[in-house]
């Protein structure tokens, strides 16, 4: 954890935080922190500051805030539609969307997407907004991602999509395109939404539709890569293209 993240649950007064989970055990067995020690902390959706420890017992610690700093303004705008993956496979994604700054997780159903998958718990918001929150601790970011779940791939783009795409530039990573992303000119690579498939990839329905819906494909890699890989090396080669 690079930043301690708190929670409106956290809250028990104004500024004072009390927190007993994985955060209490990095603060003390990791950082090995003590009383009146400093930490560097984020406030869920807020400003990134510090406060300082001045209660710890041995299952549970109170954080006093002491300062809050305005959170720097991103240019890196990107919503990722990403074909519902296995439950192991998910708990990674969910962290680098948060660890990398997107905006929007949209997990919708693809042919090659099994139906069990839409019936794990972890796509309860209880349980998924964990590893967002442990991503938003290593990315040192605050703002949780907004996750939404699709079961109907055609009814997700027919009826959903054109809200949800408004001026942005829409990317399909795809293995079989000829071009790589820096070949394709985009008005708009500060603004986007990004398309992941399963690991079996899309079907040639789920990719005309698509392309049908503005999607440019673009070569990620001359390899095959599983989900969690995909969406790290999509995201890092769009926030460099971002930096020129």
């Amino acid at each position: 954890m690079n930043i301690i993240i708190l929670t409106e649950k956290d809250q028990t007064e104004k500024n004072i935080y009390k927190i007993s989970d994985d955060r209490f055990t990095h603060i003390k067995k990791i950082l090995k922190s003590d009383i009146n020690d400093i930490i560097e902390i984020g406030l869920i959706n807020g400003s990134i500051g510090t406060a300082k420890i001045i209660d710890l017992k041995e299952t549970e610690l109170m954080l006093q805030v002491i300062s809050l700093n305005k959170t720097k303004e991103s240019n890196f705008n990107v919503d990722l539609i990403c074909a519902l993956p296995r439950p192991q496979t998910l708990k990674k994604v969910l962290n680098t969307c948060a660890t990398m700054g997107i905006g929007n997780l949209y997990l919708i159903r693809s042919e090659k997407v099994e139906k069990s998958f839409f019936h794990s718990p972890i796509l309860e918001e209880k349980n998924y907004n964990k590893y967002l929150i442990e991503g938003l601790s290593q990315g040192k970011r605050t703002n949780l991602p907004k996750v939404s779940i699709h079961k109907r791939f055609k009814e997700f783009f027919e009826n959903d999509f054109n809200d949800i795409r408004k001026n942005k530039s829409c990317l399909l990573a795809h293995p079989n395109a000829e071009k790589y992303l820096n070949e394709i000119t985009q008005e708009n690579l500060q603004n986007i939404i990004l398309a992941i498939g399963p690991e079996g990839g899309w079907n040639d329905y789920e990719i005309n539709l698509m392309e049908e819906k503005g999607f440019i494909k673009y070569k990620l890699s001359e390899n095959i890569l599983r989900v969690e890989t995909a969406v790290t090396a999509a995201l890092s080669q769009i926030e460099l293209l971002i930096q020129k």
